[in-house]
């Protein structure tokens, strides 16, 4: 009768053990989260989460108000008590706002802060969602860039009133304005297919500091997509395509392009 009333004890202290322990999940994607720091209030407990993301909590008292913090998530608090009734707790991530690294102000990358000038800077997720009919659109889209349109479809951008020879239009660094550049307005950025654009960005502003006199106005700086390679032994393979078409001008626009990365070499 002793063993059997021993083996009861032993069998309830387990489970007592065993409910204590609770899994730290992330609250989007339900995943574990490994290396959270749990604490009491004056830190004299602690513990970190473990790759499944699982904690003890014996070491607490069940008033203890127990707190948890990752780099990655935002901060909880709750009481042992709480806690081990609901065995799972959900941290939210937090987000954190990081600076934006331009490429064409002066060359090389830098901060947006550090830079005098404005520079408006589009994404690659931004050009997708505005589907652009030309980078022309691209362009008017940001709102600082006026778009003088001779007809339908074309479009001659305008920087705080200069145009043409006294505005820098460069692709992946490379300067497109040359000696026939007039003064009147011309139709020359819509020859730069808008889905093929990873990132842009306009200065406005005189930038013939860095760029020479046909940048007075303002450059606008388009950068296409760049191949990826592989991360794993294999091959890998991505594709895209767009097509459009819009009533106003009967426009027909088809685009296709796709990536092959090796683990040195993508095109």
């Amino acid at each position: 009768m002793n063993k059997k009333l021993l083996l009861v004890f032993l069998l309830l202290i387990s489970l007592s053990i065993h409910a204590q322990n609770i899994t730290i999940l992330n609250s989007q994607n339900k995943e574990p989260i490994a290396g959270v720091a749990v604490f009491n209030i004056d830190k004299t407990q602690s513990e970190i989460s473990n790759l499944e993301g699982e904690v003890s909590l014996n070491t607490f008292k069940n008033e203890d108000v127990v707190f948890f913090k990752h780099l990655s998530f935002q901060e909880f608090s709750a009481t042992k008590s709480r806690l081990v009734k609901a065995v799972v707790v959900y941290l939210d991530p937090s987000t954190e706002g990081l600076d934006e690294v331009l490429i064409s102000a002066s060359k090389f990358g830098q901060v947006k802060r550090d830079i005098p000038q404005k520079v408006v800077s589009l994404s690659l997720e931004e050009i997708t969602f505005d589907n652009p009919q030309t980078s022309a659109d691209l362009l008017e889209n940001t709102g600082n860039v006026y778009i003088q349109k001779s007809q339908l479809g074309g479009g001659s951008p305008m920087i705080r009133g200069l145009s043409t020879n006294r505005l820098l239009i460069t692709v992946d660094g490379v300067r497109m304005n040359n000696a026939i550049f007039r003064d009147g307005n011309v139709q020359n950025v819509i020859s730069i297919d808008p889905f093929s654009i990873q990132h842009t960005e306009v200065i406005i502003g005189a930038g013939s500091v860095v760029y020479g006199s046909d940048a007075i106005g303002g450059v606008m700086s388009f950068y296409t997509k760049k191949p990826e390679l592989s991360y794993s032994k294999d091959a890998s393979f991505a594709a895209n395509s767009v097509l459009r078409y819009a009533t106003a001008n009967n426009e027909k626009t088809g685009h296709l392009d796709f990536n092959i990365g090796l683990k040195k070499w993508a095109f």
